[in-house]
């Protein structure tokens, strides 16, 4: 039996309603993809899951068309949004690192919640909802302590040429290194003959912090650099009363 249009216009406010949610969240940390986005997505793969059934089960009520296979729709819906996911990655190619992994699996996510709810499956596709919004909010958390824990920062102050392709050379170097770019602080004009920056970079291993001076040195243009490992605060546990030995 085919869905009916008002099934129809229920199932697509509920996907706008669960594709609203992710999309606020990643509008919230001013992603590439955002809430309009993140709703179109999820409204329109539930469009194309009502338009693959009936078009199933209108041929075979009609015609006694068995071969009809509404999944064939729903199957294109998932591979079309591996662009617009390899979209939010590109947008970011100018910072020579990748980002957008996340927003782009979460697009992929809400097209899979559109195609559920479409199919009427309803308390899958709430549930689903439910299990991405708590990994985008609850879990970034343990990915910041995972990041923090296995990773090593270092805070570096350093002087060089102002000319262009300057922080591209930089930033190979970084990649040549493994050192990672997490932050960057620009201190002199922008037209100053000299750049001084403030730079914290992070390795999966500890280095010594003349290893990472002498690769920085290395680099055409740069006249000055001073580097120190970043000390994480961990939170004290004692209490007034001296500890029993």
């Amino acid at each position: 039996m085919s869905i009916t249009t008002t099934d129809s216009i229920i199932r697509l406010v509920i996907a706008l309603i669960l594709g609203a949610i992710i999309g606020y969240e990643r509008q919230a940390q001013n992603k590439a993809a955002g809430l309009r986005t993140h709703i179109l997505v999820c409204i329109g793969s539930c469009l194309c899951m009502i338009l693959s059934i009936n078009i199933a089960m209108d041929h075979f009520m009609l015609y006694g068309y068995r071969n009809s296979d509404p999944e064939r729709i729903a199957a294109q819906v998932i591979s079309g949004v591996g662009f617009l996911g390899a979209g939010t990655i590109l947008a970011n190619q100018k910072a020579r690192n990748v980002r957008g992994l996340t927003t782009a699996a979460g697009l992929w996510a809400v097209a899979a919640i559109g195609l559920v709810t479409g199919a009427g499956y309803l308390g899958t596709a709430i549930a689903g909802t439910v299990l991405i919004f708590v990994v985008l909010t609850v879990f970034v958390r343990l990915d910041l302590r995972l990041h923090d824990k296995h990773r090593v920062q270092y805070a570096v102050h350093m002087e060089m040429k102002n000319s262009v392709g300057q922080i591209r050379r930089l930033l190979d170097l970084l990649k040549e290194e493994h050192l990672k770019l997490e932050s960057f602080h620009v201190l002199s004009e922008e037209d100053a003959p000299a750049a001084e920056l403030e730079l914290v970079l992070s390795a999966v291993h500890r280095l010594d912090d003349d290893e990472i001076l002498a690769a920085l040195m290395s680099l055409r243009g740069v006249r000055k650099a001073e580097c120190s490992e970043i000390k994480t605060m961990k939170p004290s546990h004692t209490s007034g009363r001296p500890a029993n030995t």
